[in-house]
């Protein structure tokens, strides 16, 4: 089995390097500082700014774009709850928009009805999510918000290198945000990072992330109220090198993902989520639909079980949408009542959705493996 995250001699020595430099925090002229350059580079944007997680990110962007307490920010419900909470920590109210059931991303309609409905124009930010590595719908996303005078920041954080027609995904809206947690194809643990090509946005969010100094002024003299959320020489470092290789390995997803399709091809249980042909997918997940038949008869987490004992590799994902998180239902935020709500793709997904790793398709074997174990548990579970 792939072991994630790997241990490779290029991501040792760089790491060596930082740590014997005996400079572990970011200094000027560091190399967070040339991660920055690199990765803003990869992703054809001009700034990046390199923080403690993606959360963090997605918080610190959302800031940047004038996200403020009583403003409502849209987004899919079937994202990961840092994308909500993001913004709720901004004391803003989340609107949770339904998803295209053929790639998992927010639906234009449903945004859409969510913006032509809000008549106050309280909706101030749109937030587009690259789920599993496949790019949303931007031009038609970015498109619908800018007719409604609201901002637009990429969820990124699963998307690395990812194309949206002929375009990098990240600085295509006001800014984007990427993640390096542990399972994310590019990882120091955690870590995350901010790319815009706005040059205002840019220095606010340098200016959060670094205690509120000013990109050029001295180290006591604090222009905003900010935090530390500085990522450290030695994360930047082992991102540094596994940016090197990355176009590599995204190929070898790439690959490895279309062969795991022709293998389930005409299965009537198991349809993977397939990526437009105008985009390509970091493949950081590989979604697969289960059939109503499978699910009624043994549920999602029998089917995992079920498949993982044959020997594929399979995790259940989302098992509620985000607005049926009892987080949301903290009388300290003053969120509104979000119980009648029902987006019956969003609720679809979490019931019939499971996700190959990306690690997995990092393998043609270990692809193999569960491509067969999908297909016994087709044959088998009668």
């Amino acid at each position: 089995m792939v072991k994630w995250p790997p241990v490779n001699p290029d991501d040792e020595k760089s790491l060596l390097e930082a740590f014997k430099s005996g400079r572990w925090g970011r200094v000027p002229g560091g190399v967070v500082e040339e991660f920055e350059r690199e990765f803003s580079r990869y992703h054809e944007a001009k700034y990046a700014v390199a923080v403690t997680s993606g959360t963090v990110g997605l918080f610190l962007s959302y800031l940047a774009v004038g996200l403020n307490e009583g403003d409502y920010f849209a987004l899919p419900a079937y994202t990961f709850i840092a994308t909500a909470t993001a913004g709720v920590l901004l004391r803003a109210v989340p609107v949770f928009v339904d998803i295209d059931a053929e790639t998992l991303n927010i639906s234009v309609e449903s945004l859409k009805a969510v913006l032509e409905q809000d008549k106050e124009g309280k909706i101030k930010l749109v937030v587009p999510v690259h789920f599993s590595g496949i790019p949303a719908e931007l031009n038609e996303v970015i498109n619908e918000a800018r007719k409604h005078g609201a901002k637009v920041i990429e969820d990124a954080a699963q998307a690395h290198g990812a194309t949206y027609k002929g375009r990098k995904v990240g600085a295509i809206g006001e800014a984007g945000v990427f993640s390096f947690q542990s399972s994310k194809n590019m990882t120091a643990g955690e870590g995350g990072v901010i790319v815009t090509n706005d040059y205002e946005i840019y220095i606010k969010a340098w200016s959060y992330h670094n205690a509120g100094r000013e990109i050029n002024g001295e180290w006591y003299m604090h222009a905003l109220i900010g935090w530390n959320f500085r990522m450290t020489e030695l994360q930047a470092a082992i991102l540094l090198s596994q940016l090197k290789r990355y176009d590599d390995e995204f190929k070898v997803r790439e690959r490895n993902a279309r062969l795991l399709y022709e293998l389930l091809e005409g299965n009537e249980d198991f349809k993977p989520v397939k990526p437009p042909t105008y985009v390509s997918s970091s493949n950081h997940l590989l979604p697969i639909w289960i059939s109503g038949r499978l699910i009624k008869q043994y549920g999602k987490a029998r089917i995992v079980n079920e498949v993982n004992n044959r020997g594929g590799v399979v995790v259940e994902g989302y098992p509620m949408p985000l607005y049926r998180q009892p987080a949301f239902r903290e009388s300290y935020w003053k969120l509104p009542d979000y119980s009648r709500l029902n987006l019956p793709v969003t609720e679809d997904a979490c019931r019939r959705v499971i996700w190959v790793p990306q690690h997995v398709l990092l393998s043609e074997d270990e692809t193999r493996r569960t491509a067969e174990a999908l297909v016994r548990v087709s044959r088998e579970l009668r």
